[in-house]
């Protein structure tokens, strides 16, 4: 494996790992939670500029539904991202506090309640569209069991932190249960991650399948 492409890996599981942590927000003091933001920020920009390509190919070339999916997605997340970012701007208490936007925190907490909600769901998605599971059968089985199940608590820790609202912005302040412990919360957190990323990772699979059925059914 190419040492570029090993930095573009370790770049991405920081991220992602950063971003769960972030999730937790009442588990890190505030000045952490800034910090690692800004740590989280950073690396997106690494990450974009590791994928120039793809934004430089965006107006090129035909677009099957596969990479229409793949580009709306991806597209969404970058949105998503940005509004993140400008509202730490808005409602920054240590990193961005000399440049704080004033008058702007309330409608700065809300941006950033529900652009941290969407971009959690579309960086899974994104995840799901580019993980593999193992090749060898044995692996492949313990990967599909272990994330469905992981899948399934998700499902039902999606439901009782009512991430939905979070997500449709029918709640101003994010629900933190404090009795959890920081590890059982970020487990949680990526149970919820990987409902998303299977979900993706499911619709994939099943363009894959179709797909080779079809060139199948044309061979015959």
């Amino acid at each position: 494996m190419k040492p570029i492409k090993v930095i573009r890996i370790i770049i991405d599981i920081i991220m992602y790992l950063l971003f769960i942590l972030l999730m937790g927000q009442h588990l890190l003091a505030g000045a952490v939670h800034e910090y690692l933001g800004t740590g989280l920020f950073v690396c997106f920009f690494i990450h974009c500029v590791f994928n120039y390509r793809w934004y430089k190919g965006l107006f090129k070339g035909k677009y099957t539904l596969r990479r229409s999916i793949w580009t709306v997605v991806n597209l969404l997340l970058l949105i998503s991202f940005v509004v993140c970012i400008l509202s730490s701007f808005m409602i920054s208490g240590v990193v961005f506090r000399n440049i704080r936007l004033a008058g702007m925190m309330m409608v700065g907490r809300k941006l950033h309640l529900v652009s941290t909600a969407w971009s959690f769901v579309l960086m899974s998605i994104h995840l799901g569209f580019h993980i593999r599971p193992p090749k060898q059968k044995m692996q492949k089985s313990c990967f599909y069991i272990i994330t469905s199940a992981a899948s399934v608590i998700g499902i039902y820790i999606f439901s009782v932190r009512k991430f939905y609202e979070e997500l449709f912005l029918l709640t101003e302040f994010k629900w933190f249960d404090y009795d959890k412990s920081w590890i059982r919360y970020t487990l949680e957190t990526i149970c919820i991650s990987l409902c998303f990323v299977m979900l993706a990772h499911a619709v994939m699979q099943a363009g894959n399948h179709w797909k080779e059925k079809r060139k199948d059914g044309k061979r015959v």
